[in-house]
């Protein structure tokens, strides 16, 4: 399949970019700092650890596992168990979130167990057929490793963030209660060394998200493999998702992530929504520090995908 292919060589090409950029990055920081390269090898394998032991319990916190018996989302359950055979991976536990965001999202590692968690919101916009695509993509990110890689190569640039944060917060505050010319001298070094940091930061998320839209897409592709030409209705389902969190503020550093990129829309009817999605002409530079390929770009995608494997049927 050339689609797949070319996702495959993008996918690639995008991971050596990443790391080369961070290993290059690390150098440097480490050299500035005469530090042991080993020791901060080590730091960050403990750190990267740590976040991925604990961070399936903080995600869970508001969710409710279910079972293929509950009278009332046994039916969900099912759905997660037909992907995740037709996908051949692992029955994931199967969570129902309590969020006020209609989203999907795969998480959690081979302690807590994989985990597929759906929101209720999601629940109430989506029709079966568009749940159950849905859900196929998210087992698709279970298939591809995607937690894994995502938090590997996301580790050092939320690292150097969250130094850029910290330095930025105390630079303000040391400057606003200087008391003598040293102080200001010493919060400025501190704006300085954070302002750095975070263009630092941002040019290693434009290469790490990158990767992360393109193994977006790749999960998309496998509810195309599973489920044909339903994969459609995956289109509808980012139709439905982009009407409804239109009137809803989602506040950037609650670290949640939508199952769409927020984009600035004026239809309200999901067909008329999908209708002009398939004729926009998408920058290439509009979603390059999303998490999420523009849904524009995804729905082109899933309809050209399809076109393609229904010639070959």
């Amino acid at each position: 399949m050339a689609y797949e292919t070319s996702l495959r060589i993008k996918m690639t090409v995008s991971l050596i970019l990443s790391i080369i950029a961070e290993a290059l990055v690390m150098y440097f920081i480490v050299y500035f700092l005469s530090l042991p390269f080993y020791l901060m090898f080590v730091f960050l394998a403990i750190l990267w650890l740590v976040q991925w032991i604990i961070s399936p319990y903080l995600v869970a916190r508001k969710s409710t596992e279910i079972k293929k018996q509950d009278p009332v989302y046994g039916w969900i359950y099912d759905i997660v168990e037909d992907a995740a055979l037709s996908s051949k991976v692992k029955m994931p536990k199967v969570l129902i979130a309590d969020e006020p965001f209609p989203n999907a999202f795969a998480f959690g590692n081979y302690i807590s167990g994989k985990r597929v968690a759906i929101t209720k919101p999601l629940l109430k916009i989506l029709n079966y057929e568009e749940l159950k695509v849905v859900i196929a993509h998210e087992v698709g990110h279970i298939k591809h490793f995607d937690v894994e890689l995502g938090m590997a190569i996301g580790l050092i640039p939320s690292v150097l963030g969250f130094i850029s944060s910290m330095l930025f917060n105390i630079g303000w505050t040391l400057l606003f209660f200087a008391f003598d010319e040293l102080d200001i001298v010493f919060a400025i070094a501190m704006l300085a060394v954070g302002g750095l940091l975070f263009i630092t930061t941002i040019f290693l998320q434009i290469f790490v998200l990158w990767f992360n839209r393109l193994r977006e897409s790749y999960a998309d592709l496998n509810s195309v493999k599973l489920y044909g030409n339903d994969a459609l209705y995956l289109a509808s389902a980012l139709a439905k998702i982009q009407i409804y969190i239109q009137k809803m503020r989602i506040d950037p550093f609650t670290g949640i992530i939508i199952t769409t990129a927020p984009v600035k829309i004026n239809q309200k009817d999901p067909d008329l929504l999908l209708e002009k999605w398939l004729n926009d002409k998408v920058p290439f530079y509009v979603d390059i520090l999303q998490t999420h390929p523009h849904p524009a770009r995804r729905v082109q995608a899933i309809y050209k995908l399809l076109k393609v494997e229904a010639s070959q049927l």
